[in-house]
């Protein structure tokens, strides 16, 4: 290690921006507080110096690999280290479209546990979100559903943040279509419980009216689907928007300039452009491209409008009921008729005892002719047909179809819509 001598630094090396000048306070740079009396050591042929000017400024100078002093690198004050920083992020989504298309809802936290919340960004377009402090943040992505019921394969990014005012290189993602015919039932029942999920910890993107707007548009689209369980996403949009409603959040917000503004604890500190259901109203001067830039951080006037109410109006239909009816069973009617027996006159043969009614003289001549004795008859009469009941039917049986209730129309209420914002619950 070589200690190399401190070069002079006159005033006119000394940039303004980068020079807290108060006299009796110590410097801070990067975070950290120095005293006026520094100690310089150069390393590697680079030199670092803290130079006193005028007994007040503090200059920060770094020399190229030649060794020689270059101008002061411009540093820091105490607080801007945690104000403007930003996550430039470009999701490439091919088939998304501002118009039909759900918003991007990325999830964005931070490496110490001190930043995590949810929000809804536009794809297909440099957006920025605001987190406060400098670092590398963890990006992950719910999917965006299409209008068809497509969606799209996403993962995970660690994004470097960035100053907002300076032009950084956005962190490009690109997310790989997923047709809707290939799309499960338990893709889309997972991607409607990561978005009740996300409003819990959502920003201003995803809570109150426009949180409920994008949970009511991620179910539409994902019903579209014929693969979709209508009924399990129904009931987690049901608890999504119930949440979004209440406006309230369990995001840990990060610490911007604009928090540090207003002393109101409303705004997330992002800044995006969240696409359709995104929140804000800023145009971007596209006129084909619905998505919205919004500052949800916190500003130096404090929004007067006083909150929304909902006036909730009840939505009904009428259901027509058919009459009903009960089958009744009739049994046959009849009646009992009694017939008398059936007797015949017959003549039998006083000699020989022979039934002889068909032909009684014929029968005497014969026995005379042949040497009998027959010569006589008798008469009696002989039953031919016993005496008997008959059933007769009056009446068949049969089946009758009796109303036991009248048709009627009933009105019943399908839901609440909000007069006002549209909202429905």
């Amino acid at each position: 290690m070589v200690v190399t001598e401190i070069p002079k630094v006159t005033d006119d090396m000394v940039s303004g921006d980068a020079v807290e000048k108060e006299e009796g306070k110590p410097l801070v740079l990067f975070g950290r507080e120095f005293s006026r009396k520094q100690v310089c050591v150069a390393g590697a042929g680079i030199l670092c110096a803290a130079l006193l000017i005028d007994g007040g400024g503090y200059a920060i100078t770094h020399a190229g690999w030649t060794g020689k002093a270059n101008v002061p690198l411009v540093f820091q004050a105490k607080d801007d280290e945690e104000q403007d920083m930003v996550l430039t992020l470009e999701v490439k989504a091919d088939g998304w479209d501002a118009d039909t298309s759900t918003p991007v809802i990325a999830h964005i936290e931070d490496e110490d546990g001190e930043v995590d919340f949810y929000t809804a960004i536009a794809a297909n377009k440099q957006v920025t979100v605001r987190v406060g402090k400098s670092g590398t943040y963890t990006v992950t992505f719910i999917s965006p559903v299409n209008a068809d019921g497509s969606i799209y394969k996403v993962s995970s990014k660690k994004v470097t943040a960035g100053k907002a005012d300076k032009k950084t290189a956005s962190t490009g993602v690109t997310f790989n279509k997923v047709d809707a015919d290939k799309v499960t039932k338990d893709d889309l029942t997972a991607i409607a419980k990561d978005v009740a999920a996300a409003v819990k910890k959502g920003d201003s993107t995803l809570t109150g009216d426009k949180g409920a707007e994008v949970v009511k548009k991620f179910e539409d689209n994902i019903k579209k689907n014929p693969n979709a369980d209508a009924d399990a996403v129904e009931k987690e949009s049901e608890k999504a928007q119930e949440t979004a409603k209440e406006d309230k959040s369990d995001a840990k917000k990060p610490d911007t300039s604009d928090n540090k503004k207003n002393d109101s604890d409303s705004s997330s500190g992002s800044k995006n452009d969240s696409g359709n259901g995104g929140s804000g109203s800023k145009s971007d001067g596209n006129s084909g491209n619905s998505g919205s830039s919004s500052n949800s951080g916190g500003s130096s006037k404090k929004d007067e409008t006083p909150a929304h109410q909902h006036n909730w109006v009840a939505q009904t239909k009428t259901v027509h009921h058919d009459a009903q009816y009960k089958t009744v069973h009739h049994d046959a009617v009849t009646h009992q008729v009694w017939h008398d027996a059936v007797t015949e006159e017959h003549y039998i043969c006083n000699q020989c005892g022979a039934d002889i009614t068909s032909d009684p003289w014929g029968h005497i001549n014969n026995s005379l002719m042949n040497g009998g004795n027959c010569g006589s008859y008798h008469s009696t009469y002989v039953t031919v047909k016993q005496g008997y009941y008959e059933t007769v039917t009056d009446q068949a049986a049969y089946d009758e179809q009796v109303q036991v209730r009248d048709a009627w129309d009933e009105t019943v209420t399908t839901g609440y819509k909000c007069s006002s914002c549209g909202a429905t619950k």
